[in-house]
């Protein structure tokens, strides 16, 4: 049994008791025992190369143990995913890729060594390009909260994750300003979501999105801080989206809407919303003139996406035509890993009342292969069309990619993509009117 490494459910860590199996191995400064078997005591943690191709970190060294064991929940642990089925079992990675699959042993499965194939794997999340992988799908979100955010559970899909020290990502010194100090809120003045909706418009953008807008309108729920963008071609337009969506959240929810709040634009200020607030029994509250900070949930919000929006298109140096995508990929991003002060869950869950799973996410403006249709192909021609990723489909389970060759977005779950890093050439051509500089928003 020595040299059989046996896939156990029932046991918390990997372990063995063969000191010859260790690449490397670290005492232990307290003491661990195993509560099977003869209550062992653990004599160190380490590495094991079970063959060139693939190794186990955070292995425990367990003297005269009479088992090699791979741990189950370890592995689910560092965000694999293991499948049984009868007479098989696999491990996959997060991208769902084969990483070595388990033979039959008596009522149990062992590792078969000869399956793994490729590069040399570790069962374990990759301090180092893992960090980056969804550092990057993440819409550049700081390194430590990152790791603190895998750590806690709250986000289905998100493995666990550790960074190295002094990790620098070029894209976010460029994108990412310093910001001021806010007022400090020591609690949440609201109850439910849905009871108050916070609300600005910002733009004009120096370069018109590709179907000419110009503005964006930003609404915060003020209980989740769940967030809704929408975009516009005139500021005036912002009414017509307020209303939508006020009249959508009546309908979801069985707890009255309580207020409005934005600051004094015309936008906002006019008979409309006053004849709209007084329908409903509405409260409209409006911030003092030129004083951001009594609407600062909002004001902050804005800094938020657009920071994260201009690091994403810096990366790939993706035109600024296309800010609005960035933006809306940045608020969907947004609601799905940033937690509401003082409750510990997500904007996400707070509005849906379960976790958000990002494992379908992937970096805003990489490389991608949409599927074409194959009824009108001849036999040699190419399977797939090349495209940008920018974003999420707002209505539906697909992904928004720029068609190269049409010149044109299209929703599709018939993509693979390759989101390589670093990026060697630019995603795009720049033209004429990408060049004025940043969105300003």
């Amino acid at each position: 049994m020595e040299d059989v490494w046996i896939m156990d459910s029932g046991c918390s860590r990997h372990m063995t008791g063969h000191r010859k199996w260790f690449s490397s191995l670290n005492p232990v400064s307290t003491k661990e025992y195993i509560t099977f078997g003869d209550n062992g005591t653990v004599m160190g943690v380490g590495s094991v190369s079970l063959s060139a191709k693939l190794s186990l970190r955070e292995v425990a060294f367990v003297r005269d143990l009479g088992f090699n064991l791979v741990s189950v929940s370890q592995l689910l642990d560092e965000g694999f995913e293991v499948r049984f089925k009868k007479g098989a079992c696999c491990v996959l990675d997060a991208e769902e890729t084969l990483v070595c699959s388990l033979l039959p042993f008596g009522q149990v499965f062992r590792v078969d060594l000869t399956s793994v194939s490729g590069p040399a794997r570790y069962l374990v999340a990759s301090p180092s390009a893992d960090i980056w992988k969804w550092h990057r799908r993440l819409g550049h979100l700081s390194f430590d909260l990152l790791v603190r955010l895998s750590s806690m559970g709250l986000i289905r899909g998100l493995p666990k994750l550790r960074a190295e020290k002094d990790l620098v990502c070029h894209p976010c010194r460029h994108g990412k300003m310093v910001a001021g100090s806010h007022i400090h809120v020591s609690q949440v003045m609201t109850y439910y979501p849905g009871e108050l909706l916070h609300m600005d418009t910002v733009g004009p953008a120096r370069v018109a999105l590709v179907s000419g807008k110009w503005y964006v309108l930003v609404v915060v729920d003020d209980f989740s801080r769940f967030s809704w963008v929408f975009f516009m071609e005139f500021k005036d337009e912002a009414f017509g989206f307020v209303r939508d969506l006020v009249l959508r959240l009546r309908n979801e929810s069985y707890k009255a809407m309580r207020a409005i709040r934005s600051d004094n634009g015309g936008e906002f200020r006019n008979s409309r919303f006053e004849n709209f607030c007084r329908d409903l029994g509405l409260e409209h509250q409006f911030s003092s003139p030129y004083t951001p900070p009594q609407n600062g949930v909002v004001e902050r919000k804005n800094c938020t996406l657009v920071e994260m929006a201009r690091t994403m298109l810096d990366e790939h140096r993706t035109p600024r035509r296309f800010w609005a995508e960035a933006v809306n990929t940045a608020c969907y991003i947004a609601n799905r890993i940033f937690l509401r002060a003082f409750l510990g869950k997500t904007s996400y869950e707070l509005r849906f009342g379960r976790q958000p799973n990002v494992k379908h996410l992937r970096a805003f403006g990489c490389r991608c292969f949409v599927l074409k249709n194959a009824g009108h192909l001849d036999k040699f021609e190419s399977r797939c069309l090349d495209g940008i990723f920018l974003g999420y489909a707002s209505s539906s389970r697909a992904f928004r990619v720029w068609i190269l060759e049409a010149k044109q977005v299209v929703e599709t779950c018939e993509v693979s993509f390759d989101e390589t890093m670093p990026c060697t050439t630019p995603a795009f051509e720049l033209s004429g009117d990408d060049e004025e500089g940043a969105p300003h928003l």
